[in-house]
């Protein structure tokens, strides 16, 4: 009964896969599937629907991702502008029950909205959980295990995209106060152990997504700079940031969500243009592999090795090797 994919998550070499979707005319109808790939080295399993608890009427899912290795999936609910929902909740294996569910703070002023809901992030370890809800402007780490809040910074706020490194120590975000972005499109990188704050300008003028290098040194940046969608690659010991250019995008696109991977292949994301998603490298600034024709109710994914691209539509799901 799905009349919309709003967010796909897929596990290493698309081994798990989990769905989102939503029937904006019959709320009660939305659905989150989940269901291992026996072709792709899972052990095949018809379709799981997990049990979302409807709390508030008119929520739909904004973000799905799992954790390392595919035994773990977060999702984050959002609302409407008048219904503002900012929730993440975390479930530890297969089919199971919901592990624990927790709120993010109300919006600084009305205005906002409930725009992007949570955007998520994950420790390479899975044992942290991080999210920034784009209507409050609040960045939040949660344990993985029993959803114990590890840090709400004060007086620190953060939009548009959020990482989490490989040992759940730091946590990278487009800075943002109140009411205004940081200048010269920063990004925060906020230890913590210790909570301190370093700044990386970019230029950008809006954050798609973001991620930390497997060694923790680098951090790729991916957005849009006017009408042209950048990568930016941060060398978080003090070296000059390097700007690569990717593709030029329609107006529509210029603030989309992009989840960047780094994997052994190096930086890579899959960045909309039109109808059609193109997997780049991002060192290189090069494409990789294009899939053209995706309809207005589609979501996807690249695998966290970023050898493979999962799309999403109410009637199918695709992976694609890259």
């Amino acid at each position: 009964m799905a009349q919309r994919v709003t967010a796909v998550a897929v596990s290493e070499g698309v081994e798990r896969v989990a769905v989102a979707t939503a029937a904006p005319w019959f709320p009660g109808c939305g659905e989150l599937l989940l269901w291992e790939n026996a072709s792709h080295g899972g052990r095949g399993s018809d379709p799981v629907r997990l049990g979302v608890a409807r709390r508030t009427p008119g929520v739909a899912i904004r973000d799905l991702l799992f954790g390392p290795g595919g035994t773990a999936l977060s999702a984050s609910f959002g609302g409407t502008e008048e219904q503002h929902v900012g929730q993440v909740a975390h479930w530890t294996r297969l089919g199971a029950r919901e592990r624990w569910r927790r709120s993010i703070s109300r919006p600084f002023y009305a205005g906002y909205g409930d725009f992007g809901g949570v955007r998520l992030a994950v420790s390479g370890d899975g044992a942290t959980v991080a999210g920034c809800d784009q209507s409050s402007r609040s960045v939040v780490a949660w344990r993985a295990a029993d959803g114990e809040q590890v840090a709400e910074p004060a007086g620190i706020g953060g939009s548009e995209a959020i990482a989490v490194d490989a040992d759940g120590a730091r946590l990278a975000f487009r800075l943002c106060r109140p009411y205004e972005r940081a200048p010269e499109g920063a990004i925060a990188v906020l230890d913590l152990r210790d909570g301190s704050l370093a700044t990386h300008p970019t230029g950008l003028g809006w954050c798609a997504g973001l991620t930390f290098s497997p060694d923790g040194r680098s951090l790729a940046v991916v957005g849009a700079t006017g009408s042209t969608a950048v990568a930016v690659l941060i060398d978080l010991a003090g070296g000059a940031p390097r700007t690569v250019p990717l593709a030029e995008l329609p107006g529509e696109a210029r603030q989309q969500v992009v989840r960047p991977v780094w994997g052994a292949a190096g930086p890579r994301a899959a960045v909309r243009a039109g109808r059609t998603v193109t997997v780049w490298d991002l060192a290189a600034g090069a494409p990789l592999l294009a899939v053209p024709d995706l309809g207005r109710s589609t979501a996807w994914a690249l695998s966290p090795e970023g050898r493979a691209l999962v799309v999403a539509s109410p009637e199918r799901v695709r992976a694609h090797d890259v």
